[in-house]
């Protein structure tokens, strides 16, 4: 594996929107995507937001949240009162025929223009502040089998091997986000992945390849951290751009997402079962291949049978292995911000004595696809699938539990048949 440090990475900066931006910015700034802003969804009932926000032990202040929705709302319909004012104004001169009558109607139309101006330029400020500061940082909405409090384990499987740990020369680390790989090891990261993509490609997955990098658009749609993962110097005026690049990986949920973004499909061709293998890298975590899977349907419930069926298939790679391991449903508090639910796949290592994560399986409902736009359509109803993506197996950290239970690669008789 590469050492990242050798990017150009770039130092941290305040944080400005590349996912909203209001009218005033976009005279300077390209507006690649347009979300999906579904209020009605979100804060028509509020009890329902703040018990959310309660279970996740999520920071964002609800009263400040009402307040910035209410001061929008006002200037919106403020807004649709001026706009219709003028239609009202404009019918009544084209009518009208007393020149008096046409003068005063023609005085209040370019006061209504006027004063709609005045209301659009003083809305960009609370727009932004109220979509980009707040809205947008709203958490998905818990699926029902998400626990509140404490992790469910649903899935147990022993192991009685009991072997010296092998291998610590064939990793060789240098810091806590790069090392190489050497002789089993190194055999271990390349057949593993794909050992793990062919078992999805064999319940009906399609395999992609995928770009390394993501542009800042996409990083704050799937409310994924900026500063978890590395910038690429492109050399440009960063005070002013927003949109930045960024290395993520072919093997992140990132690298879909920009396949998604503002693609429209057919009913018809949901829903949709991919995998991709490619590389993980992290700004302050171990990089290491992965394998990703995203499945794509229509409504919730055939998301969530996806997202079972997925953790079945996880189940036939992981017992393929000599290890102790289990799958864990994750209480809310420790869910990413657009996670509605997520399944960790942990194994046992005997050096620390405790459980690691090496893969998830998430579900998402329809939370990150109004964010990137992708849509179909029923009639003339846009509507938005419901998504499924998880990292089916991260090679770095599993080989290393594989080394430490003594199993070297001709132990792993799957990857050589």
């Amino acid at each position: 594996m590469l050492r990242t440090s050798l990017l150009h990475w770039l130092p941290r900066r305040p944080y400005s929107s590349a996912l909203y931006i209001t009218g005033d910015k976009a005279k300077e700034q390209y507006a690649p995507l347009v979300p999906y802003l579904d209020f009605q969804s979100k804060l028509s009932d509020l009890e329902k937001l703040q018990r959310n926000l309660k279970l996740r032990r999520y920071q964002l202040d609800f009263e400040q949240l009402k307040n910035q929705w209410d001061l929008y709302r006002s200037m919106q319909l403020r807004k649709r009162d001026i706009e219709a004012r003028r239609v009202e104004l404009k019918e009544q001169i084209n009518k009208s025929k007393c020149e008096d009558e046409i003068k005063q109607l023609k005085m209040q139309a370019t006061l209504a223009r006027d004063d709609l101006k005045n209301l659009k330029e003083s809305s960009y400020a609370v727009a932004d502040k109220f979509v980009a500061g707040t809205f947008l940082a709203i958490p998905n909405e818990l699926h029902e089998r998400t626990p509140a409090e404490h992790e469910q384990v649903l899935h147990e499987r022993s192991s009685s091997r009991n072997a010296s740990p092998i291998g610590e020369e064939w990793l060789e680390k240098y810091d806590s986000t790069s090392f190489y790989m050497t002789e089993d090891a190194a055999f271990m990261d390349l057949f593993l992945p794909m050992n793990c993509a062919g078992v999805l490609q064999d319940a009906g997955f399609l395999l992609f390849s995928n770009p390394d990098f993501a542009r800042s658009v996409l990083v704050e749609a799937a409310r994924v951290d900026p500063n978890s993962i590395y910038l690429i110097n492109e050399e440009v005026d960063l005070e002013h751009k927003l949109n930045l690049l960024h290395l993520c990986g072919g093997g992140s949920m990132l690298s879909f997402l920009g396949y998604l973004t503002k693609l429209s499909v057919f009913p018809t061709a949901l829903p949709l079962r991919l995998v991709a293998i490619g590389k993980q890298y992290f700004y302050d975590k171990t990089q290491t291949s992965a394998v990703q899977m995203l499945g794509a349907s229509q409504q919730g419930p055939e998301a969530v049978q996806i997202f079972d069926e997925t953790v079945e298939l996880y189940k036939k790679f992981y017992d393929q292995m000599e290890l102790s391991y289990r799958l864990v449903q994750v209480p809310a508090h420790r869910l990413e911000a657009s996670e509605a639910m997520r399944v960790d796949v942990e194994v046992y290592s005997p050096r620390s004595k405790n459980f690691m994560a090496v893969g998830n399986v998430c579900y998402y409902s329809d939370f990150t696809s109004k964010r990137i736009a992708f849509n179909y359509h029923e009639g003339k109803v846009q509507k938005f699938p419901h998504l499924v993506s998880g990292t089916v197996l991260k090679a770095a950290n599993l080989i290393e539990v594989l080394l430490q239970n003594g199993i070297c690669y001709k132990d792993l008789k799957f990857l050589n048949r």
